[in-house]
């Protein structure tokens, strides 16, 4: 349901499904038998329903940058401006090379952008400890770190970074912050969930920093069209079905 499917529609995905449960059965299969039956009632929901794959599907198309690219476009739904791959020198003298560079009113943050493109990964702690090393010696120029992640932090990470401040952002995590809850509240849909994007379409849409569902939506159709040929309106099609949430 909040992936837009109405109350109905859930409530026969779950007599579907029901008969094939099983104690101990895995969140994963659980997922897979949902979204089967989701899917022969309602395309959009169900593009909507496998936003975790979809930004899992970031990272497999080869280009290895557009995770960032999905992560600038989520801070700037949330009002931010945001570059991305900057280099900033430290007091040490050491020039840090850093993912997203957000800025709103008074606040500047470096963001570190952590994508994995398997399911059951984690965060260690290794990375926050990293992070927050680097932020030390950037600290003149940035008033906080993030790091954000398409999966979870190790439990001495979250313990870690609450320990000095350091902002983490991972799929179900912090509980009112988390990078699901933020997506599904805003409406930040990647491109990735179209069923009409194949990995041919998906290369030449993110060359040209096109990464969200809201991203095709603001193109003409005929420039979409000399972008990635005879399936734009198809795409388009999708995209505005998908943005009716």
């Amino acid at each position: 349901m909040r992936a837009g499917a109405e109350k109905a529609t859930a409530e026969t995905v779950i007599k579907k499904i029901t008969p094939k449960l099983y104690d101990g059965i895995y969140t994963g299969k659980l997922y897979r038998l949902a979204f089967r039956e989701l899917r022969k009632l309602d395309m959009p929901a169900s593009s909507r329903y496998e936003i975790k794959w979809a930004i899992t599907r970031l990272g497999r198309n080869g280009e290895g940058f557009s995770f960032e690219q999905f992560t600038a476009k989520v801070f700037e739904r949330l009002g931010y401006r945001v570059r991305l791959n900057q280099t900033e020198t430290g007091r040490s003298g050491i020039t840090h090379e850093i993912d997203l560079v957000a800025e709103k009113g008074s606040e500047r943050l470096m963001i570190e952008c952590k994508h994995h493109s398997k399911q059951g990964m984690w965060v260690n702690v290794h990375t926050p400890l990293y992070v927050y090393a680097r932020y030390l010696d950037l600290k003149e120029r940035f008033t906080g770190a993030v790091i954000i992640t398409n999966s979870r932090f190790s439990e001495q990470s979250e313990t870690y970074a609450k320990s000095v401040g350091l902002r983490l952002m991972g799929w179900n995590y912090p509980k009112d912050g988390s990078l699901q809850n933020i997506l599904d509240k805003y409406a930040v849909y990647p491109i990735t969930v179209l069923h009409s994007v194949d990995n041919a379409i998906l290369r030449r849409l993110l060359v040209k920093n096109i990464v969200t569902v809201a991203d095709i939506l603001s193109m003409p159709v005929s420039k979409l069209s000399n972008l990635i040929g005879k399936r734009a309106v198809l795409v388009r099609k999708e995209a505005e079905a998908v943005a009716k949430a």
